[in-house]
């Protein structure tokens, strides 16, 4: 079954502009001729416009799974060539393949960063760029494409006419974790009993995440430590490995699920007793999250829980 990743195409909005005003009197040639860039300027800007409808009609279709209306931005004679150099060839076809591979990969988002885009002509623009899809689950590995859509204008609409995929180069373990980029600053928990300070950063290489978290009672520090999150290409998961002041050390495994990551560690304590646990941690929104520990044990036996609460990212100190 062919990725989700190979069935698309997006535009950027391009503006054409036409020349100022000048203070010499034009004679009537060069006046129409003006004119004439001027008309072909906002015909540009209206087209660029038009494309870009299409393209949030796509991203919409897309992300919401719906093979009809995502096929419906495609032209009737429409071709699409995959990594692999298979054919696709008319939009029933289009169609067909997209709700089966949104079958495969149910819930699988798009976003897109674009390289360069011109008009060919009155009814023909080019696009390059770069696709990511990332799945809902299975750990949220995203799948990266290189693209060049061929878009033309038919009836007065415009159309995907022409896709072809190709194959990107293996992405690097910083690419991997700029879905967890989110935790990076400075987070605070505040509770009747505690507080608990956690900083993320960039590993100096890029290629690890750093967290080093502090929890205080009465104003005194109790426990510290530090935490180191990476990828592990063999399990193709995050993993994320655990040290404390007291000498505990543990690892885990990051798998995703929807807006939530969970989180499931096994350590040893300071005194040799083996301990697990699962984390869960969600993203309520750009600066908040929750982080609830669950099936906790302790030297085999079972401990409590902790009940969720919520993480608030604080804002930078003045003059920074």
């Amino acid at each position: 079954m062919r990725s989700v990743s190979l069935w698309f195409g997006v535009v950027v909005l391009g503006v054409c502009q036409g020349s100022g005003a000048q203070d010499t009197v034009k004679s009537g040639k060069d006046a129409s001729a003006t004119a004439k860039v001027a008309t072909q300027a906002i015909s540009r800007d209206d087209d660029a416009k038009a494309i870009a409808a299409l393209v949030a009609s796509f991203t919409k279709a897309f992300n919401a799974g719906d093979a009809v209306a995502a096929a419906a931005t495609y032209s009737e004679d429409a071709l699409v060539v995959d990594e692999q150099g298979e054919r696709t060839e008319g939009r029933a076809a289009v169609r067909d393949q997209l709700t089966a591979s949104f079958a495969d990969s149910p819930g699988s988002t798009i976003a897109i960063k674009v390289d360069a885009q011109r008009f060919l002509g009155p009814d023909t623009a080019l696009e390059e760029g770069e696709t990511t899809i990332t799945p809902a689950k299975d750990g949220g590995v995203p799948e990266v494409t290189r693209f060049t859509v061929v878009y033309v204008k038919r009836d007065g609409r415009w159309l995907q006419s022409a896709v072809r995929d190709e194959v990107v180069h293996d992405l690097t373990p910083h690419d991997r974790l700029k879905e967890l980029e989110w935790l990076v600053g400075d987070w605070i928990n505040e509770s009747q009993d505690a507080v608990v300070h956690t900083t993320c950063k960039w590993a100096d290489n890029g290629n690890f995440l750093l967290r080093e978290f502090t929890m205080k009672t009465r104003g005194q520090p109790v426990l510290s430590g530090t935490q180191r999150i990476g990828w592990d290409p063999v399990r193709s998961q995050f993993k994320t490995w655990i040290f404390d002041t007291e000498g505990g050390f543990g690892e885990g495994y990051w798998t995703r699920n929807g807006d939530e990551w969970v989180i499931k560690a096994e350590g040893v304590r300071q005194d040799g007793r083996h301990a697990s646990v699962t984390n869960i941690l969600k993203r309520l929104g750009k600066d908040r999250a929750s982080w609830q520990s669950v099936d906790r044990t302790l030297g085999g036996v079972a401990t409590p829980g902790v009940d969720e609460f919520t993480l608030v990212r604080k804002p930078p100190e003045a003059g920074k």
